[in-house]
């Protein structure tokens, strides 16, 4: 009897407990797969936070990639929620700024301290990956998976699956705060949009504005 309510549970829930694992599983890849330099991460970003769960949802789930942000969704909400993201952030950066310890620990490459062009590229490539491929995972596959059955709380779930990842890997500080930012605005806004395009765009004008700033009013102070 016990073992046909343990197989009845597996059998209801399997999709469940399967996606969890395959979400558990791509974040301990990235983790802790042997990478050496920003582009191997980068590379690594790629396959496990994007490719794999793209290929699961597509192939396994058999889901539409639509459903889950890869589509221009309501562009009139996406651009009201992009702007409102992007003013509270700014207003919480102020915050950091003035009342934290976040400008003496926040860290750049001293490389593009004195080059706009090392900058460019920085935020673009290196910078702008990581927010994508953030999005993807968190907002695109973990939050917009969740939706149909956690609703709104689906944004806290990420939230705190994003929050728990950097606290087991010891990352949890303030270089990775704007991460942390981004998750809570940028999850509000995919949500409301159905639609990772202006979560994205949203992040990385945030991203490059604060680190412009700390290059600016932190960096070139000293």
């Amino acid at each position: 009897m016990l073992y046909k309510k343990e197989r009845n549970f597996f059998l209801k829930y399997r999709e469940t407990l399967l996606t969890a694992l395959v979400m558990l599983a791509c974040l301990a890849l990235f983790t802790f797969f042997p990478t050496t330099g920003a582009s191997q991460k980068v590379t690594s970003g790629i396959v496990f936070l994007g490719l794999l769960p793209v290929l699961y949802l597509k192939f396994v789930l058999k889901k539409k990639l639509k459903n889950f942000g890869w589509q221009l969704g309501d562009w009139e909400v996406g651009l009201i929620f992009s702007g409102i993201y992007l003013s509270l952030a700014l207003m919480i950066a102020y915050i950091l700024f003035h009342y934290t310890s976040f400008p003496k620990e926040y860290v750049l490459p001293a490389s593009i301290i004195h080059n706009f062009w090392y900058f460019l590229a920085y935020e673009l490539f290196l910078v702008g990956a990581f927010a994508a491929l953030y999005e993807i995972f968190f907002r695109g596959f973990v939050m917009l998976l969740l939706a149909p059955k956690a609703g709104f709380y689906a944004i806290f779930y990420q939230f705190f699956l994003l929050l728990l990842f950097f606290w087991i890997t010891d990352n949890l500080t303030w270089t990775n705060a704007p991460l942390l930012i981004t998750a809570a605005f940028s999850g509000l806004t995919t949500f409301k949009s159905q639609s990772l395009l202006y979560s994205f765009v949203a992040s990385l004008f945030f991203l490059i504005i604060l680190d412009a700033l700390v290059i600016k009013f932190v960096y070139l102070s000293l």
